[in-house]
């Protein structure tokens, strides 16, 4: 643990100095930037140390303060009889603890902010990586014409290098042609030479000879003359041989410097085009890195395309069919037009239809008083005929003329009213016909009416066939077009595929390099670390030395100020904590403000969301509704058609019961002498009732009147104004007209739900035989898409794998450079490579001085064995032989009674019982 302390104390071998160092050396950031970022990222660091400290120290507290109350506790439970100063102790230590609990808590989230700090310094150093790499990016892009402009001169350069030693070649061969030629012209001087001396020789020899010897020195001569002729030729031609061997070593020793030179710089274009080419293949990683997210944003590019149509579909789908429900309203409002204008004509000719029923009531009493007349008239002629037939009877012995002439008129009579009573029996025939005729019209009437809304069904139902047919070739060429889309995204996506497989060769070729290069770097590594062991060794050696030398000091001043030390600390935690509780107030108080700003907040959106939650139950309780209405209506409609059925049979069975009751009629016409009194009875009836109508009304007069005290009490409470009466009217009205509004809306919805309904009964019994065909189709394509989609799935996964791996296997490998690369610079520094190789060292020092130790105490131990062998050996617990006074702190002998030591407390005592102290009365 205090080695991990050193090192996280230890800011100048942090990992953001190591990273801030290699951008200051690499020229990204200038140093000023740097030591500001050093500065606030110590300032951060001592911050989080703090922070760190504070958060243990007051733990410690925590801990302390907890185990101090538990112990206050236990006394307390111990002594319950104490008084209320223990009491307000515990409270207090209570107060303490949670006290340290909270700032425990705003340690904690002091630590937290110091963390989102860090991640923020982390975040702007990604953000820093992310512009570095961006400026190389950029700096590579601006290094690119020129290194291209460096290879273009290259070549040149070759070229004029192959040509240069082209000549040079040819220069050289010329060279040796005239040093051959200069070797053969010196021999043929050697020769010369020699028969010139020959020839002199013989001269000499014949130089007494007459006339043939001075002819023959004469051709000698003329011979001699021409081989000097020769020789100087000769000399001549070796002299400009060798001014051109001359040239021609200086061209060569021209041409060797200029080849050397040419050597060197072609050398460095080496060195500079390898450097070059390593930022070439650098470039090209990234771009490759680029490619593999320009394919990622072509492949989702391509997603979002395919999203966009389906949306553009859903939208077309969504426009045809709301088209198709404007159509349907507009339909629907040209019915209900046609219905309104039906219902005004039908109001219209509701007053003439009152008027005639009125006057046809008026003519049937008319005709009734006219008949009552007539039967009246009749009861008369028929009381004058008994009359006259009791005075006939009674004047029958007067004269037999006369009683013929009676009988006469009494068989008139008796005809008469046999032609009235077939009169009536024509009229009621004809009435009956009269009925049956306005019947068989009304019937005809509807007929023709049901036959030309047949029509117009049907002429609305092949309206929306054709539209139907559109919409599924519509559909057809959409998923024709999707299809043609499918393939192309499929060949999209298996040339990124055939690019990922390549990329992934060159990056396992890529791989292997690098891990053979890693070996070598672990080599010398390892090298290294020998190197650096046997160096921490002789260190270790000295710093046990002088950690020894530093003990003993440390030991004896801790020693002497030990009780200054502890005064001081004591009061230090007490302003630390006063401190420390001021801060904590404010901080507590800042944050009460915010929480209350929060409940605020936090009631305001509960209250949003129940509102909107209530709106949202309002609508579905509207819908709700609304489907129970159409559900009741086609109850309705279901009831109506039994209704209608049982009317039918009503109707029926009353026809049966009117020819009852026509036979009941004859046979009461035959009884009409009781006529009269039931007319009578009905007079006085109506009259009665006539009667009790004025007394009805004079009593309902009577209460409405105000002016009768005895029908009025006066109420309790404010009489209203006029204007709050005409507000309160018009709040009435203004409900009436949503209510009607809403009436009408919600008829019109049905009426719309109910035509939607028939039509697509209608629908689905028509189309019956298409839909099975269709389903089968759309069964089809949905299966195919279904497979194409999963293939495209599957290739997009792959897709999506094979560009994880790869772009996983570049960071792998960007994170392994970067970790050789600081581990090469830390080498270079004198430093342990890697924080796991430093963590290492650590523990095989450690682990190397505690085996020293363990040696030594084994030693030590084996010493002790040797001169304590004598000794007797016991495995008992040590007993303490000394104690500590209070006025003296030296430890003090026990004298001949050494304190009891009890036994344990073993697994039984938890049956026995708690020992009740006593109360001790003072």
């Amino acid at each position: 643990m205090a080695e991990e302390d050193v090192l996280l104390s230890d800011v100048s071998n942090s990992e953001a100095f190591r990273v801030l160092e290699s951008l200051v050396s690499s020229a990204d950031i200038s140093a000023d930037k740097a030591s500001q970022m050093k500065e606030k990222y110590t300032a951060l660091h001592e911050a989080l140390m703090k922070t760190m400290t504070n958060d243990k120290s007051l733990m410690s507290k925590a801990k302390q303060l907890n185990t101090q109350l538990q112990n206050e506790r236990a006394k307390s439970d111990s002594g319950t009889g104490r008084g209320t100063e223990e009491r307000t102790a515990v409270d207090m230590l209570r107060e303490d603890s949670e006290q340290a609990e909270s700032e425990a808590a705003l340690c904690r989230d002091r630590e937290q902010i110091l963390q989102l700090e860090v991640n923020d310094l982390q975040r702007q150093r990604n953000e820093i990586k992310h512009q570095l790499d961006d400026a190389e990016k950029e700096q590579a892009a601006a290094i690119a014409p020129t290194i291209r402009a460096l290879k273009d001169e290259i070549g040149e350069i070759e070229e004029e290098h192959k040509v240069e030693s082209q000549r040079r070649d040819a220069a050289l061969k010329e060279l040796e042609d005239a040093k051959l030629n200069l070797e053969q012209l010196q021999a043929d001087q050697v020769t010369m030479q020699e028969d010139k001396g020959n020839e002199e020789i013989a001269l000499q020899k014949a130089s007494g000879m007459p006339e043939k010897i001075k002819k023959g020195s004469d051709v000698v001569a003329s011979a001699l003359k021409s081989l000097k002729t020769q020789e100087s030729r000769l000399l001549d031609k070796i002299k400009e041989e060798e001014t051109k061997a001359l040239l021609g070593n200086g061209k060569a020793k021209e041409l060797s410097e200029e080849h050397s030179k040419m050597g060197v710089a072609l050398e460095r274009a080496r060195m500079a085009m390898e450097q070059k080419e390593r930022a070439v293949d650098e470039i090209k990683k990234d771009m490759e890195r680029e490619g593999i997210e320009v394919d990622q944003h072509l492949a989702d590019q391509v997603k979002i395309d395919m999203e966009l149509k389906n949306l553009q579909n859903e939208v077309k789908r969504h426009a045809d069919a709301y088209n198709r429900s404007q159509k349907d309203a507009e339909a629907s409002n040209k019915q209900y037009k046609k219905a309104l204008m039906s219902f005004k004509s039908l109001q219209q000719a509701i007053p003439q239809m009152q008027s005639s029923k009125e006057q046809s009531s008026h003519e049937k009493l008319l005709i009734e008083q006219e008949r009552k007349r007539q039967n009246d008239v009749l009861n008369d002629l028929k009381r004058e005929v008994d009359m006259y037939m009791n005075g006939y009877l009674k004047e029958e012995m007067v004269g037999k003329e006369k009683s013929s002439a009676f009988q006469l008129s009494y068989a008139e009579v008796a005809e008469l009213e046999q032609e009235v009573v077939q009169l009536k029996k024509e009229e009621r025939s004809r009435d009956r016909s009269i009925v049956e005729l306005s019947s068989q019209r009304e019937r005809a009437s509807r007929q023709a009416a049901f036959k030309v809304n047949k029509l117009r069904e049907t002429k609305e139902q092949l309206r929306v066939k054709e539209l139907i047919i559109l919409d599924l070739k519509k559909k057809k060429r959409e998923v024709s077009q999707r299809l043609r889309d499918f393939q192309q995204l499929y060949d999209l996506v298996k040339n990124q595929r055939n690019k990922f497989v390549n990329l992934i060769q060159a990056s396992s070729q890529s791989i292997s390099e690098m891990k053979e290069k890693l070996k070598i770097l672990g080599n010398e590594v390892e090298i290294l670390r020998g190197e650096i062991t046997n160096k921490d060794k002789l260190l270790s050696k000295a710093q046990v030395d002088h950690n020894a030398a530093q003990v003993d000091r440390n030991h004896l001043q801790t020693e002497l100020n030990k009780c200054a030390i502890i005064f001081r600390e004591k009061q230090n935690t007490v302003d630390e904590q006063i401190s420390e509780i001021d801060k904590l107030n404010a901080i507590i108080n800042s944050y009460e403000k915010e929480m209350l700003r929060l409940k605020k907040q936090y009631e305001t959106q509960v209250e949003l969301r129940n509102h909107t939650g209530i709106t949202l139950i309002d609508r579905n309780d509207e819908l709700c509704i609304l489907y129970e209405k159409s559900n009741i209506q086609e109850m309705v409609l279901k009831q109506g058609d039994v209704a209608l059925t049982r009317r039918m049979d009503e109707i029926r069975l009353l026809k049966m019961e009117m020819a009852e009751v026509m036979r009941s009629v004859n046979v009461t016409r035959k009884l009409l002498p009781q006529i009269p009194l039931l007319d009578e009875s009905i007079a006085s009836l109506q009259q009665q009732l006539l009667e009790t109508r004025k007394r009805s009304e004079e009593l309902s007069e009577a209460l409405e009147s105000p002016e009768n005290k005895q029908r009025w009490r006066r109420l309790e409470g404010k009489i209203p104004d006029k204007e709050e009466l005409t507000a309160k009217i018009n709040q009435l009205e203004e409900r009436l007209n949503d209510k009607k509004e809403q009436l009408l809306e919600k008829e019109l919805v049905l009426e719309e739900v109910s035509s939607l309904a028939d039509r697509l009964r209608q629908q689905a019994a028509e189309g019956r035989s298409d839909t099975l065909e269709l389903a089968k189709k759309v069964n089809d394509y949905q299966q195919r898409i279904r497979a194409i989609t999963r293939k495209m799935m599957a290739t997009v996964s792959e897709l999506s794998m094979y560009q994880a791996s790869a772009l996983k296997l570049q960071s792998e490998k960007h994170d392994l450079a970067s970790e050789v690369d600081s581990a090469a610079d830390n080498l270079d520094k004198g430093e342990a490579p890697t924080e796991e190789a430093e963590r290492e060292w650590y523990r095989m020092e450690r682990d190397r001085l505690a085996e020293i130790e363990r040696r030594s105490q084994k030693a030590a131990k084996a010493e002790e064995d040797t001169s304590a062998q004598a000794v007797t050996r016991t495995t008992a617990e040590p007993r303490p032989n000394a104690y500590i006074p209070e006025e003296l702190g030296i430890p003090k002998p026990y004298g001949g009674y050494a304190p009891f030591k009890p036994t344990e407390p073993g697994s039984t005592m938890r049956h026995t019982r708690k020992p009740e102290p006593r109360e001790i009365i003072i």
